[in-house]
């Protein structure tokens, strides 16, 4: 690939890198492991790295997450290492990104063998802590650096200057919105899974009406009281929620507890962006937090765990 000099410019880092093509990655946050600084993880293959940020180039670096971040973000990690498939969290790395200024959320990315394996997206709440609104396990986090750069070099966006900017409105609209010097157009990319969507123009993006933060009370020192899991179903080999018929007491919890304890588990759907795109996810678990919270156990590339109440704002299960 021809080297060039690029400016990312990224609210998620709050921060100008200086990028000098590809190569080893280097974030501008501090790598904290069990709250305390430690050596950044091993890198994974040139081919799956976004360029080199150098450090040095950045005058205006995130400061370290504050102590009462990290000691949230710690209580945390440790209540979900105790599940079934985090396992590997115990041992996680983490580093934290703001999610823009004047939002007080932040995006937690952790990592384990030199490997991306999960992600919180942690609040501030009005008594100065934090609450947890939504987290995942898997290669696939949520604002990874690595699916941004994979989806910039498929849209033959990489070798330009361009800004990325994160924005995050709910569990299924959050968005990178990339700006490209000189372009016609802007491009926005589905922070998950890395899909390009179908706007062209901050104008033409239909900003989501619902993106009241935090969704959630589930602070620090909650714990996970009641957890289920079944296999899913392929959204793709049912088409319920193409018909439009949702699942009788579809959104309520004790129906979903039945179907997932039957091993029947519903597919859930959404009519996002003004109806203009629409997202299917197979439903295969729970797990219920002592203040209350229940996250419901969705399969989108790997396992995220978003709000029952969230989703059924946004959408409906499906038998």
């Amino acid at each position: 690939m021809k080297k060039l000099a690029l400016l990312l410019s990224s609210a998620a880092l709050g921060a100008s890198l200086l990028v000098l093509g590809p190569a080893a990655y280097t974030s501008a946050d501090q790598t904290w492991r069990e709250g305390k600084p430690s050596p950044a993880a091993a890198a994974a293959p040139l081919s799956e790295q976004p360029p080199e940020a150098s450090v040095s180039a950045n005058a205006n670096a995130p400061a370290a997450p504050s102590s009462v971040l990290r000691e949230a973000v710690s209580g945390f990690v440790s209540e979900l290492a105790k599940q079934p498939g985090f396992e590997n969290w115990s041992q996680a790395e983490w580093t934290s990104q703001p999610l823009g200024p004047g939002t007080h959320g932040w995006v937690i990315l952790l990592k384990a063998g030199g490997q991306e394996i999960g992600y919180l997206i942690v609040y501030a709440d009005e008594n100065g802590g934090y609450r947890l609104t939504e987290y995942g396990r898997g290669n696939y986090p949520l604002f990874s650096q690595q699916t941004l750069y994979q989806s910039l070099v498929r849209l033959e966006l990489i070798e330009y200057a361009y800004r990325a900017e994160p924005y995050y409105y709910n569990p299924l609209q959050a968005v990178w919105q990339v700006t490209v010097e000189n372009a016609d157009r802007v491009w926005y990319i589905d922070a998950k899974t890395g899909e390009e969507l179908p706007f062209m123009s901050a104008d033409s993006f239909p900003e989501p009406s619902f993106s009241m933060k935090p969704f959630t009370t589930a602070g620090s020192l909650h714990t996970i009281i009641q957890a289920s899991h079944t296999s899913p179903v392929d959204p793709y080999g049912t088409l319920s929620w193409v018909q439009g018929i949702p699942a009788a007491g579809g959104g309520l919890f004790e129906s979903l507890q039945a179907q997932i304890k039957a091993g029947t588990p519903p597919v859930y759907a959404a009519e996002l962006y003004d109806g203009q795109v629409t997202i299917p996810l197979a439903v295969s678990g729970y797990q219920v937090w002592s203040g209350g919270d229940r996250f419901v156990q969705v399969v989108q590339d790997d396992d995220r765990y978003l709000p029952l109440d969230v989703l059924t704002r946004l959408g409906h299960f499906y038998p």
